[in-house]
């Protein structure tokens, strides 16, 4: 597996990706 740095890059919570896939899947 790759290290954890991409997690570091990735600031954005999982709440506003789960919400952006959300709204992404409404529309």
């Amino acid at each position: 597996m790759s290290k954890p740095v991409s997690y570091k890059r990735h600031r954005f919570p999982p709440e506003i990706i789960a919400h952006a896939v959300w709204l992404y899947f409404r529309f």
